[in-house]
């Protein structure tokens, strides 16, 4: 998963985009819009993040439901070091504490070991 910062010229909201993958093969992606104004990277990568989680543990319901994946520690990737660090701390601060909910939702997963997020640099 990605996502730009305020990269619409119009309404500066930034873009989203990620990619599941199942057994090396693209079961689902998407780009959109998010639907608020962030004022940081971290925090338009923290929201694109919350999303791509959302999807990601629907496809291993789904997988799981047919039989075919039955393991945990899903890998999310993440270029934003800053955002992986808020997602493994677990600290919510006042400067964070606006996405509390989405916050909460990813670190849950995290820490319950369904998802695992791994810094990857963005040109990989």
């Amino acid at each position: 998963m990605d996502s730009d910062w305020a990269g619409n010229q119009v309404d500066r909201k930034s873009i989203l985009g990620f990619v599941v993958m199942f057994e090396k093969e693209a079961v689902s992606w998407e780009s959109k819009k998010q639907i608020s104004v962030t004022l940081s990277t971290v925090k338009a990568e923290f929201i694109a993040a919350s999303i791509a989680v959302k999807e990601i543990l629907w496809h291993q319901g789904f997988f799981q439901s047919l039989g075919m994946y039955g393991s945990q520690g899903i890998p999310l990737l993440i270029d934003k070091q800053g955002a992986l660090d808020l997602i493994k701390s677990g600290q919510i601060n006042d400067r964070t504490k606006h996405i509390d909910i989405r916050f909460r939702y990813i670190y849950d997963h995290e820490e319950t070991d369904d998802i695992i997020g791994e810094h990857v640099v963005i040109e990989d």
